[in-house]
């Protein structure tokens, strides 16, 4: 059978013919098998070294990182002209719009992923497999914001108060965060995706003098005093909670009725795989309780699989800054990137930020 699959040509495995074959793994099943996964190196990667790595490996298999940001990804694959240097890939929701102007995915077998019976439907379909989102935040120092007599931030707006003055962190626009919190600046200011001065007016009125390109380097800020508060996902809140940091995380009111931001990531499978078992494999060990449970207690994302959520309740420090009702997650502001003029959102943003 092993023959039989790695044999078949890619479009025949996309459109399903190997469901069929969709039989529990078997020792040699990815023998002589290289899996190459784009994904984020640090504990992003140690994660998938640990629950994942071993599994594919006890299976006659290996697996290999590129590491690098989905934009550095995207890059690659613009560059090979769909030609890429991985199989699997982790693909950002500010993505999606671009690879619909391209022939760089082939389609996902959902026969080939049944624990996508972890998820909800709306996080699965034949092009993208979710794998994760995030919450992202308003993380502050309770105890600066204390000092300084400042009441606990509700809105980005909150964030202009005069005494935080080069104490604020917000993400950089070509962060894997800066476009989905400008949007959420934009929202809470009275824009919309098409209309985003009023979220360029309030950033002015931030005039922060600080921006992260990476998540970990508010934690960094948060212990060493240089910031009070910062826009950021809660997983970095949560790594600061624990480090010592006397933090907490708040949801910005966005307008009525929507209270939160969510960054959502999805997995695909590239066009030029010649490894399309073993990806359908990879994606679905993602969506198992353990390592999407370990994932997010190590990385801070928030897991989709429901056992997962459950068992993350059980820890005090993510119940105090992560939503956890599912009502009030569905109802968080999610930004429709068809929308966005994603040139004119880094122009603006750049332009704003550059003369204020």
């Amino acid at each position: 059978m092993k023959r039989i699959i790695k044999s078949l040509p890619k479009w025949a495995l996309a459109i399903g013919i190997v469901s069929s074959f969709a039989t529990p793994s078997y020792a040699g099943e990815f023998d002589g098998v290289t899996l190459k996964v784009a994904t984020w190196g640090g504990s992003w990667k140690a994660n998938m070294e640990k629950i994942i790595v071993p599994k594919f490996e006890a299976l006659g298999g290996k697996i290999e990182f590129v590491t690098g940001s989905p934009a550095a990804s995207f890059a690659k694959l613009v560059a090979g002209r769909g030609r890429a240097p991985f199989d699997v890939m982790e693909v950002l929701d500010a993505q999606v719009g671009d690879f619909a102007q391209v022939d760089y995915l082939q389609p996902i077998n959902l026969d080939l992923i049944p624990n996508k019976k972890n998820i909800q439907s709306f996080q699965y379909n034949n092009t993208y497999v979710g794998s994760w989102f995030t919450q992202e935040v308003i993380c502050y120092d309770t105890e600066k914001f204390s000092e300084l007599g400042i009441p606990a931030p509700k809105t980005y707006a909150d964030l202009a108060h005069p005494a935080l003055q080069d104490k604020v962190s917000l993400p950089d626009i070509n962060s894997g965060a800066g476009l989905a919190n400008f949007g959420g600046v934009v929202f809470a200011a009275g824009g919309d995706e098409e209309n985003i001065q009023p979220g360029l007016d309030l950033m002015a009125k931030i005039n922060a003098t600080k921006f992260w390109k990476r998540g970990g380097e508010t934690k960094t800020q948060f212990e060493t005093g240089d910031i009070y508060a910062a826009v950021v996902h809660v997983g970095w809140c949560a790594r600061a909670a624990r480090a010592g940091s006397p933090v907490m995380s708040v949801h910005p009111e966005i307008k009525p009725g929507v209270k939160g931001l969510a960054k959502e990531g999805w997995l695909g499978i590239m066009k030029s795989s010649d490894n399309v078992a073993a990806a359908h494999w990879f994606i679905n060990e993602y969506l198992t309780t353990d390592f999407q449970y370990e994932y997010a207690i190590n990385s801070g994302v928030f897991p989709l699989n429901q056992e997962a959520i459950d068992k993350m309740k059980t820890d005090e420090i993510n119940v105090r800054l992560m939503e956890m009702d599912s009502g009030n997650i569905s109802k968080m502001l999610r930004i429709d990137y068809n929308k966005v003029d994603k040139t004119a959102w880094i122009n603006g943003w750049n332009k704003t930020l550059t003369t204020n």
